[in-house]
């Protein structure tokens, strides 16, 4: 089934999320040329081409308008997604990720039934076309190896596109360094949580933040329930090292990425459950990503404009 323009740019994974920083950060540096809406990887992406489209999505009604304009929060949205295809298109470059003509032809045959496509402006069919081929070629890539995962999260936990997390959430900035304190003289991670942190059940978690049963959580799914702020400090963190004091909204935490070889089944579990999108999510973490300031600043751990 062919997705239509409103179903792809709200419901994509926008994991760009996100990106982030530090050494695990993608760039947040201003474009180089005014006429652009955001770079990637130093190629630019035109304000002409982004205002049509979000124009051609008022007209069709995919959005609704203010004024005769696609308000800020749905410009956010398609902003968001044309971006994340332009990382697809790197990333698959990158990765010997071909998408041949036969991949088109595919989604162009399962287009042409469909009377709600046929309907659109050319330029939104295009999207569509882009969008769905993108999302398609995700999902052959096969299941990554235990090497590989091993290899990507152990030169930066975010770039397998899965962070292993705990963390130890006091009140106050002085308890948290204090904290960094006893780690650094040799106290577990764990233990500390138990005693020190404030989160409710630490002290039966040790302060893990994993998914469900699993030490591990997909990247994509923390940016769009994690505290931005956490994040950043969660996705900047090297593996094995306590990093902090992160403030967010909720208090002050000491980070840890655990060690890959505390996690490493979770680790391979949680990546091939959704490899190319997961491996996508990881590759915009160090993208190198620019957002033209009119449209807000790039924040690569959530994969959005602040």
């Amino acid at each position: 089934m062919i997705k239509s323009p409103r179903t792809l740019l709200r419901f994509a994974p926008l994991v760009v999320a996100s990106a982030l920083a530090l050494s695990a950060c993608g760039s947040s540096s201003a474009v180089t040329s005014a006429n652009d809406v955001f770079t990637v990887n130093g190629k630019g992406y035109s304000k002409t081409d982004f205002n049509a489209i979000t124009q051609a999505l008022v007209d069709a009604e995919q959005f609704k308008a203010v004024n005769g304009k696609v308000t800020k929060e749905d410009a956010d949205t398609v902003l968001k997604t044309i971006l994340r295809y332009e990382v697809f298109v790197a990333f698959a470059s990158q990765n010997d990720l071909e998408v041949t003509e036969a991949d088109r032809n595919t989604i162009v045959e399962q287009a042409a039934a469909d009377k709600t496509f046929t309907a659109l402006p050319q330029i939104l069919q295009d999207l569509v076309i882009n969008l769905n081929v993108a999302s398609a070629k995700l999902q052959t890539v096969p299941a990554a190896t235990a090497a590989r995962a091993k290899a990507l999260y152990e030169k930066s936990p975010a770039s397998s596109g899965v962070l292993c997390l705990s963390h130890v959430l006091v009140k106050t900035e002085a308890q948290a360094k204090a904290v960094l304190a006893d780690l650094d003289k040799g106290a577990k991670f764990a233990d500390v949580a138990a005693k020190k942190s404030i989160e409710p059940g630490a002290k039966e978690s040790g302060g893990s933040l994993g998914s469900g049963d699993s030490d591990c959580s997909q990247l994509a799914e923390l940016q769009t329930s994690f505290d931005k702020d956490f994040l950043a400090g969660a996705v900047a963190a090297k593996m094995g090292v306590p990093t902090g004091p992160v403030k967010s909204s909720f208090g002050y935490h000491i980070i840890l990425n655990r060690n890959y070889d505390e996690v490493k089944d979770s680790v391979l579990e949680t990546l091939n459950k959704a490899t190319g999108n997961n491996l996508l999510a990881g590759y915009m973490t160090s993208a190198k990503i620019s957002v033209n300031s009119v449209y807000g600043v790039w924040n690569s751990a959530i994969a959005a404009t602040n």
